[in-house]
């Protein structure tokens, strides 16, 4: 049974309009289970002022004035807390923290893990990107899974908005002779399949949105912090399915338009420097982190995909590709701070 409601974390970067459809969707969601929502503005003083203007504004998923929160942890500045208005008639507390800088990904959820840790009685929390739009019985259905398979992470079925017939993701797994991340059934027809078959193919449930036990937290830690960006949910679910196991949600529907954030869309061509440096970079540390013995492959075959950009005419992109190698030669970890310093100011 239920005694506290959900946590639902999600962490953004000057990207509102992304959360204000998050929200927007979420507030379609299921009565039960209940839930709760902390956000982590990585984004600076402007991006938290811009965030919560968006969605306390006329026609926005949380009227009314937000009530001011002291820090609630040692990784944020200020927090403050709306209610987003359900259409069922409820209210539910949504806590937006302004973070001390950018904290990356990982950072970003950490950050807001380590307080909940905290606190007694919830279940497990829903790891959610901002750039979804959950159906309503996505957290249901995530949540029901764990509890009737005996998950302890659990993966829904991400769908691309310009495509709902097909899958996104049914999750991830690492492909040492490409030496990169496969996306398991991508554009397969979206029916659904044999579980056990599925949980056997993936390493981790997608980052875009998948649940996680408090049991199974307590288990295998916080994320970790020195991928910035890229890798570490990868590296969390392997860590999970080892601890307690993988499951795949195909009720839990999450629309994922992808890549707002920093520029990570599938096309080689519009990719952001950003995304390309931290990916190149991060898989070369998470081989030698978890499959040391194929890092010499990894680096080779990483090497001709690298080249790709050239063939595409995106000679920005096979520079940032060779940098990201280059640090991750050097072994450099956490926030990039040069590139970003150039790209973002």
């Amino acid at each position: 049974m239920q005694n506290a409601p959900i946590p639902i974390v999600v962490v953004g970067f000057r990207n509102s309009s992304d959360i204000v459809q998050c929200l927007s969707a979420l507030a379609k969601a299921r009565r039960e289970p209940s839930f709760a929502i902390y956000i982590c503005e990585n984004g600076g003083q402007q991006a938290y002022d811009k965030l919560t203007a968006a969605l306390t504004a006329a026609g926005g998923p949380c009227p009314g004035v937000p009530v001011a929160l002291p820090p609630p942890g040692p990784s944020f500045l200020r927090a403050c807390r709306l209610k987003l208005a359900q259409e069922t008639g409820s209210a539910i507390d949504v806590t937006i923290g302004e973070a001390r800088g950018n904290l990356g990904y990982a950072g970003g959820i950490n950050a807001w893990l380590a307080p909940l840790l905290q606190k007694p009685e919830w279940p497990g929390v829903w790891i959610l990107n901002p750039d979804t739009a959950p159906e309503p019985e996505a957290l249901a259905a995530l949540v029901e899974y764990a509890e009737k398979f005996d998950k302890g992470m659990v993966g829904s079925r991400i769908m691309t908005p310009s495509d709902p017939g097909r899958i996104g993701s049914r999750g991830l797994f690492w492909n040492t002779w490409q030496g990169r991340t496969i996306g398991v059934d991508k554009y397969a027809p979206a029916v659904e399949p044999d579980r056990i078959d599925v949980e056997r193919r993936i390493a981790s449930p997608h980052g875009a949105s998948f649940y996680i036990t408090r049991v199974c937290l307590e288990k295998i830690g916080l994320m970790e912090e020195g991928y910035f960006l890229y890798f570490e949910d990868l590296e969390w679910g392997m860590r999970a399915k080892a601890a307690s196991g993988l499951g795949y949600a195909y009720r839990s529907v999450v629309p994922h338009l992808g890549g707002t954030t920093i520029g990570s869309g599938s096309s080689r061509s519009n990719r952001s420097e950003l995304a390309v440096y931290l990916d190149y970079r991060n898989r070369l540390l998470f081989v030698r982190r978890n499959f040391r013995g194929w890092a010499p492959w990894t680096i080779a075959i990483g090497l001709a995909w690298s080249a790709e950009f050239l063939a595409v005419g995106s000679l920005r992109n096979f520079k940032a590709a060779l940098a990201g190698w280059s640090a991750g030669l050097r072994g450099e970890t956490g926030r990039p701070d040069r590139l970003m310093k150039r790209l973002y100011g």
